[in-house]
C-alpha cells in the first residue's frame, strides 16, 4: 500500500523503468511535457482515470482484492 506522496512517486517512477521508460517518455506518451508529469507526480495529481491510463500504457493491471478483517 502506498502512503505518501514520496512513494507513490517512487511507485511510478519504478514501473516506468521496470518497463524501459523514463519521465520523459511517459510525458511524450500522455502528450504533455516533462516538467507537467514531474510535478504532478510529486504532488500526486493523477486521478484515478489518469492511473488507470498509465497502468494500461504500461501493460498493468489494477487490481483491488478485499481485504480480510
Amino acid at each position: 500500500m502506498i502512503k505518501s506522496k514520496q512513494e507513490f512517486e517512487y511507485f511510478i517512477k519504478g514501473k516506468l523503468a521496470e518497463n524501459g521508460l523514463n519521465v520523459a517518455k511517459l510525458a511524450t506518451m500522455l502528450n504533455t511535457s516533462h516538467q507537467n508529469v514531474l510535478q504532478r507526480l510529486k504532488r500526486c495529481g493523477f486521478d484515478y482515470v489518469e492511473i488507470s491510463y498509465i497502468a494500461d500504457l504500461l501493460n498493468y493491471d489494477i487490481v483491488w482484492v478485499k481485504r480480510d478483517n
